[in-house]
């Protein structure tokens, strides 16, 4: 264990103490494992993308990639699927390129608004396609375990480019 996680760790546990969690033989280890699942959200470098060049304009759609996030302002999870679709303008990208960069931006606190921001704004810096759209679903545990207690799929989309009526109903769920 590195020096900062040993460090974290005795916080984690005087933070567990002083919320009153103290006693339990079974959360001898919790603030510890805690510490390691939190560390695992530390922002990452975005995969590089090697454009491909292609004469095709022809509507790309990524569907259902899965993705989990911890909540920006609570740190509970979230977690759902993203649906990119973007029309081409001379280059596409592996298709294995987008669940990296999906799942590195999601492996960080995250708002769900702000992530599908980001995916878009990325694939079209990366691309410059002529337009993107995603949708992005995503159960919200910080909605459901706390505040309202509401459940259901949490949907946002973004675009950027000039996106047409195809896209848009590509990413829609079907």
């Amino acid at each position: 264990m590195s020096v900062s996680n040993r460090e974290a760790t005795e916080h984690m546990a005087k933070a567990l103490e002083l919320l009153g969690f103290i006693g339990d033989p079974e959360m001898n280890t919790t603030a510890e494992r805690v510490v390691g699942f939190l560390s695992e959200f530390r922002p990452e470098a975005l995969p590089p993308v090697r454009p491909l060049e292609t004469q095709s304009q022809s509507p790309v759609v990524i569907r259902d990639l899965r993705y989990h996030s911890l909540c920006a302002h609570h740190l509970l999870p979230f977690f759902g699927t993203c649906t990119i679709a973007y029309r081409p303008a001379g280059t596409i990208a592996g298709l294995g390129w987008f669940p990296r960069f999906v799942g590195a931006l999601a492996r960080r606190p995250q708002l769900q608004e702000r992530l599908v921001e980001q995916i878009s704004s990325g694939v079209y810096a990366a691309l410059a396609p002529q337009s993107v759209a995603v949708f992005v679903s995503a159960r919200q545990m910080c909605v459901e375990m706390r505040g309202a207690r509401a459940h259901g799929a949490f949907e946002v989309t973004a675009v950027a480019g000039k996106p047409d009526d195809v896209l848009l109903r590509l990413v829609q769920p079907r």
